[in-house]
């Protein structure tokens, strides 16, 4: 199996046979259009990520929730690749306002579990990183452009991918459900942490015990920490300090796995690694 990082928590899993993409966020406009302005899916730059990464079908688009940096641009993406766009029934009126068609659209819900090829994906309800800026739901369908606050947050996911070469829980938000994975054994740990080093220490503690040390990843791999606003043709960024602290989550990944058999690794974007094993 490898895994494709493309900034935030957009990350395609293959086996050469089956793909799937969470969230697939291309667009990427800057911050002060985001804060101040209206925003819709950029297609030249979705064309552009597809094109360079080599994506031409996909098997499924899994949304982590309906946020602008996750689901804005899944229908557009779903709709070029032949996928099948999964998420909440928020992520479903993001698609709706985007026309893209029902058949090619699924909600999901914490329990379910999605086959495809030698793939399974088990869906985990979660909470969004605390200061959710666009909390609520999205009730009708929605039609770009428009605020990026209009992109409500709906449900939160994470996803625990399994197949024969590799077991991968993507967890894109820096927030957790006490003992939600108490009992899983993953290899590779896509761990969200845009937002953690505002947080307090206890929360971190907590962040860590309850996503970290319960399912015990040899390989953990930071997401959701780059500055969304830059294009992923720019090297990636951290978010301004104004945003998060960078450093901090820096810091505390550091901290927490020194000496231990856990190593922590930032993938760029465009950059393709190897998960083999278990």
């Amino acid at each position: 199996m490898q895994a494709t990082y493309f900034g935030t928590s957009s990350i395609l899993l293959t086996d050469g046979t089956t793909s799937l993409l969470t969230d697939g966020f291309f667009s990427r406009p800057p911050l002060l259009r985001v804060r101040f302005g209206r925003v819709s899916p950029d297609l030249t730059r979705i064309a552009d990520t597809l094109t360079r990464a080599h994506i031409d079908t996909l098997d499924a688009v899994l949304v982590a929730h309906s946020h602008l940096d996750h689901a804005m641009d899944a229908p557009e993406v779903a709709r070029r690749t032949g996928a099948t766009m999964y998420g909440s029934e928020s992520t479903m009126n993001v698609g709706r306002g985007w026309g893209l068609d029902e058949d090619s659209m699924r909600v999901i819900d914490g329990g379910d579990e999605i086959a495809m090829g030698d793939f399974v994906v088990r869906v985990f309800v979660g909470e969004h990183s605390p200061g959710d800026f666009a909390p609520g739901v999205i009730s009708d369908p929605l039609t770009p452009p428009c605020r990026a606050k209009d992109y409500r947050t709906g449900a939160c996911y994470s996803f625990l991918v399994t197949h024969p070469d590799h077991t991968v829980l993507i967890h894109p938000s820096a927030n957790f459900v006490p003992h939600a994975f108490d009992g899983l054994d993953v290899d590779t740990l896509y761990l969200g942490i845009g937002g953690l080093g505002a947080q307090t220490t206890q929360f971190q503690d907590d962040y860590w015990r309850h996503v970290v040390d319960a399912t015990d990843p040899s390989l953990i791999v930071p997401v959701h920490w780059d500055n969304f606003g830059r294009s992923l043709d720019r090297p990636m960024r951290p978010l301004p300090f104004f945003v998060d602290r960078f450093a901090r989550s820096r810091d505390l990944l550091t901290r927490r796995t020194e000496g231990t058999a856990r190593e922590v690794r930032f993938q760029d974007a465009y950059e393709t690694i190897d998960l083999v094993g278990s």
